[in-house]
């Protein structure tokens, strides 16, 4: 070996290492999630679980699902949360496509859902057996790591409902019927903060999916 020049085996094995870490870092980066999980922490904290599942379609594209399911009654039927819920919504994710990570910042929306609920104060209370809401919606999405995201979004539209308004009696074991009647709402009909759980493929081998 020539006095001076480094060993041909060392310097094959830094080459190998060095190709190794740029596939691997360029196969994380084309790494894309299949699916992300999520909850409504505004929901979470009034006690109204609830469950969304959005899944892309390319990187400009998505589809999301969602469905809320609190089934609650206290202090001997004296307060009632019931509601189940569920709806859709399709969304355009703006920016440029090439340089952001899929499902993060900013998209609109359009969304539609609709279901029943019992909600009841006290003595008084009222009963839907479906309502609908429908309207568009904007929101951004934050990247916190590799596999969550914070979402911030506000929907706009209309909410239609029948109801029936009802009152306790016989100490919270009787039903009085009051009167009947439709609603509607024009406005805000859905705003959320909700924690992402992101699912990512699993990258190939050289950075192919």
């Amino acid at each position: 070996m020539i006095k001076g020049m480094p060993d041909i085996r060392l310097l094959l094995f830094s080459l190998y290492m060095l190709s190794g870490c740029f596939f691997c870092a360029h196969a994380q980066e084309r790494r894309s999630p299949a699916l992300a999980v999520k909850t409504n922490l505004l929901f979470d904290a009034a006690l109204m679980p609830n469950l969304e599942v959005e899944l892309p379609l390319g990187r400009r594209w998505s589809v999301n699902g969602e469905c809320m399911f609190p089934w609650w009654t206290f202090s001997g039927n004296q307060y009632c949360q019931q509601v189940l819920s569920g709806g859709a919504e399709a969304r355009c994710w703006l920016g440029n496509r090439r340089r952001r990570l899929p499902l993060s910042g900013h998209f609109l929306g359009f969304y539609a859902g609709g279901g029943k609920y019992d909600l009841q104060w006290l003595k008084e209370g009222y009963q839907g057996e479906f309502f609908i809401a429908s309207g568009v919606s904007y929101g951004y999405c934050r990247h916190m790591g590799r596999n969550f995201n914070l979402e911030f979004s506000l929907g706009i539209g209309v909410l239609r409902t029948y109801y029936r308004h009802y009152h306790m009696t016989d100490h919270y074991r009787t039903l009085l019927w009051q009167n009947n009647g439709h609603y509607t709402w024009i406005g805000p009909t859905k705003a959320k903060i909700s924690l992402v759980w992101l699912l990512n493929r699993k990258a190939k081998k050289g950075g192919a999916r």
